[in-house]
């Protein structure tokens, strides 16, 4: 074999490593701590409550975390369910006028 091959071969594989090394070290995805599933965040309101917060307060680097899309899942699925009274008497005078 020719000698500038195996030093051809030889820098490429140094940059190869050198890149595969380096890939690991500019992770500028945030930090979110454990994910919480949209059952806990139904049962932990002032957790899914400050999730919240902090999703809206940076919603271009934490809106599609797995964390803000559970605690809003969880805080959709609780509004939602909240029962409310219905006033029909005003229909009624209505009705009968």
């Amino acid at each position: 074999m020719d000698v500038r091959k195996i030093s051809c071969v030889r820098n490429i594989a140094i940059v190869v490593l050198v890149s595969v090394s380096q890939s690991g070290c500019f992770d500028d995805t945030p930090d979110t701590g454990p994910v919480q599933t949209v059952d806990w965040y139904k049962a932990h309101d002032n957790e899914r409550k400050v999730t919240l917060e902090k999703c809206g307060n940076n919603p271009g680097e934490l809106q599609e975390t797995p964390n803000c899309i559970n605690a809003l899942q969880a805080e959709r699925a609780l509004s939602s369910g909240e029962p409310f009274e219905l006033d029909l008497s005003s229909l009624k005078s209505e009705e009968d006028s």
